[in-house]
């Protein structure tokens, strides 16, 4: 008797719960289970892919404009490449350009140069290529430009000053015109003296260099000998006077033999056994 109430007071709890509250399916947002692709993302649309399409076929279409100033610099990088050369080659058109359109992977193809070496003025025949496909031969007069780090005088040097990098700043200069022989930067100094002036300012040429006689006429000189794995440092004289990778004539010491050898730097000589 004590268990039925409990039960039926049990059996009704619709006052213990909330309302439920049904949604219409337009306010709702229903998952799927999809099968996706590598290279389809499972949410993008129809419309998604066909505007990608589209994006695809304009940059396949996609055009620049090959200006003077394009070609310009086009065929300075070209002309650079055939001749390898260091620094920066520039090219310049003489006459009037008919501008063209073409795609930005065109290509530039030199047919032949004249003179066939980097000149202030050359006339030079090329080709564009656009594609895989030919769109043009040209054949143009060109000014050239070579420019390259040298040293140039940072006060007046006069002959027989001592040379160090010190007494020059480095300037890029186009030494196909008027410093046509100019020192690259690059070049060590050692083993040369100033064989001449060079002003304020202006380009050191190998003209303006000599080199400096490492070995002395009469000088004690240390010779190294070496030769199927055999190595002989001695004393000798030498007998003429020689510049870095000169050859002079070395006596003995200990038998006034002569012979030959090669010029290693300041008082030292080698010869091959």
């Amino acid at each position: 008797m004590l268990v039925l109430p409990f039960c039926i007071s049990f059996g009704d709890v619709s006052k213990f719960l909330n309302p439920l509250s049904i949604s219409s399916p337009q306010n709702n947002k229903i998952i799927l289970g999809t099968k996706s692709s590598a290279l389809i993302s499972p949410n993008a649309g129809f419309s998604s892919s066909l505007s990608l399409k589209k994006d695809f076929k304009f940059d396949k279409k996609h055009k620049i404009n090959l200006s003077s100033s394009e070609i310009e610099r086009k065929l300075g990088q070209t002309l650079q490449y055939r001749y390898q050369c260091g620094g920066m080659v520039s090219a310049k058109l003489t006459r009037i350009w008919q501008t063209i359109e073409v795609s930005p992977n065109y290509i530039v193809k030199i047919i032949d140069s004249m003179p066939d070496e980097l000149s202030p003025s050359s006339f030079v025949r090329f080709e564009v290529w656009d594609q895989g496909k030919l769109v043009m031969k040209y054949g143009e007069p060109l000014r050239i430009a070579h420019f390259v780090d040298v040293f140039v005088a940072k006060n007046k040097l006069v002959r027989g000053s001592d040379l160090s990098v010190e007494s020059f700043a480095v300037q890029p200069i186009d030494i196909l015109r008027h410093n046509a022989g100019a020192v690259p930067a690059t070049n060590s100094l050692a083993g040369y003296e100033l064989s001449s002036s060079v002003n304020v300012g202006a380009a050191l040429k190998w003209n303006n260099l000599s080199k400096v006689n490492l070995v002395r006429k009469g000088e004690i000189v240390d010779v190294f000998a070496s030769g199927g794995g055999i190595y002989i440092s001695m004393k000798g004289v030498s007998l003429d006077n020689g510049v870095q990778d000169g050859i002079v004539r070395i006596r003995n010491l200990s038998s006034d033999k002569e012979f030959q050898a090669k010029v290693l730097n300041r008082n030292s000589v080698k010869v091959n056994l």
